[in-house]
């Protein structure tokens, strides 16, 4: 760690030195500072931003007791299932007529009950899955750490995290602003689709459920009335359900026809 923080003062003083021989505009110094500063920020403190972001989160949404119909079904669904790549789970929903899921690095997954008023109990799972594989894959940990560079928050948080419990609402805001927009890449969604796959495989689900569930997005989207507006939220994170769709149903197809073992 010392070594990796000599190295990074050694380049900012570079930079500095050539800034004021080549008349480098400051931002250009400060998106390197940025991007120096997030490479030192370690795993275990970008949890702590997750843990600290979640908490943020579930204050400003209509978070569902344990004891709503929405919040029982979703336990029954989910109890069994406690941690993924040794990552503790927990599973909450908010109340609202959006479609829409999310996870964060620290192993947080939030369903949407709109979501779950479109979705059967696989399709259900199908998503669980499919949030399961970004945290497995650490695609979250990725998001957090980029929103963090992105964010208000930077100022604040230094790359020891010492300072997280002492960021403002709307450095939070900003934060959870930046992780709102994210996208992941076709890559990712495509890998996490995959381990959602596996999962329904596993554990005794329909292997067309993700299939069907991103056909149900798609046909939702194509309505003209607030339930298209609702499922942009879920087509702003999740591009191009249609042929994710068609991919995972000829996966689906490809599994069948395989002989029985």
């Amino acid at each position: 760690m010392l070594l990796k923080v000599a190295i990074i003062v050694l380049i900012i003083y570079i930079i500095v030195v050539t800034r004021s021989r080549i008349r480098l505009p400051n931002s250009a110094l400060q998106a390197t500072v940025d991007v120096l500063q997030a490479a030192t920020l370690k795993d275990e403190h970008v949890m702590q931003m997750a843990r600290k972001y979640i908490d943020y989160a579930d204050a400003q949404n209509a978070l569902l007791p344990v004891d709503d119909p929405y919040a029982e079904r979703l336990d029954r669904l989910t109890s069994r299932y406690v941690a993924v790549n040794g990552v503790p789970l927990n599973f909450r929903v908010y109340k609202t007529a959006q479609i829409n899921a999310f996870a964060t690095a620290d192993g947080s997954i939030r369903i949407f009950s709109g979501l779950m008023d479109l979705m059967n109990d696989d399709e259900l799972m199908a998503i669980v899955g499919h949030e399961m594989g970004h945290i497995r894959n650490s695609d979250t940990l990725s998001a957090m750490r980029k929103a963090y560079l992105t964010s208000a928050a930077r100022n604040a948080l230094g790359a020891t995290g010492g300072v997280i419990g002492s960021l403002s609402g709307s450095q939070w805001g900003s934060l959870a602003e930046k992780l709102a927009g994210s996208q992941f890449s076709q890559g990712q969604e495509y890998a996490a689709d995959d381990f959602s796959f596996g999962f329904l495989q596993r554990n005794g689900y329909d292997p067309y459920a993700m299939a069907s569930a991103l056909e149900k997005i798609h046909r939702t989207s194509q309505r003209k009335d607030g339930q298209a507006d609702a499922i942009l939220q879920l087509f702003s994170t999740h591009p191009d359900s249609f042929s994710r769709a068609a991919r995972m149903r000829a996966k689906a197809d490809a599994a069948k026809a395989l002989p029985a073992a």
